[in-house]
């Protein structure tokens, strides 16, 4: 990107170049034959009017020529400098567009990299996930299996030694039909 703004750049200092070397040839040839045809013309007329060529129509025919020739010039001048302007002008929004244009290129290839790539990490993180998930199911499930046989052992023997104490205190009656009340109840 940055060679195309180089040659962008090259190429409108050699169009503002030629521009100026045109206008500067474009100033000389006008101003020279405004000011070569406005001097005959002026010294034709002081001719037919007097019958006589003299000073005073050569200071009119000079001072008139160097007027017409000046303003001609300058009149050229600016024409040919604002024609490179536009010229240049156009010549960089052709080139932004073109800029612009590769610029989306590269940001559709880019967003379309990324989205193949999120959805790739998107799957191996699901996958990840998920294996750890059934990982964790089984060693919490081991465990608490585990945890649950040793409480339901304990439970169990927690009955029997009861059962045993109880079955040795005078009034206890091991009646299976006879609810059992809490002082709560």
């Amino acid at each position: 990107m940055e060679q195309r703004m180089m040659k962008l750049l090259g190429t409108a200092a050699k169009h503002t170049l030629e521009a100026l070397r045109r206008a500067l040839f474009a100033v000389f040839i006008t101003g020279l034959l405004v000011a070569l045809i406005t001097a005959v013309a002026t010294e034709l007329v002081g001719f037919l009017l007097t019958k006589q060529i003299s000073g005073p129509t050569h200071l009119a025919a000079a001072a008139l020529a160097l007027a017409f020739g000046y303003a001609i010039a300058v009149t050229v001048f600016l024409g040919e400098i604002l024609r490179a302007i536009v010229k240049i002008i156009e010549m960089i929004v052709e080139e932004s567009e073109k800029l612009a244009a590769a610029a989306m290129k590269e940001a559709g290839v880019l967003a379309r990299e990324a989205g193949g790539e999120a959805a790739h990490l998107g799957h191996a993180a699901l996958g990840d996930a998920g294996a750890l998930g059934r990982g964790l199911e089984h060693a919490v499930g081991g465990a608490a299996g585990a945890i649950g046989g040793v409480a339901a052992g304990a439970a169990h023997e927690v009955g029997h030694v009861e059962h045993g104490i109880a079955s040795h205190m005078p009034g206890h009656h091991n009646t299976s039909a006879a609810p059992t009340q809490t002082p709560n109840s």
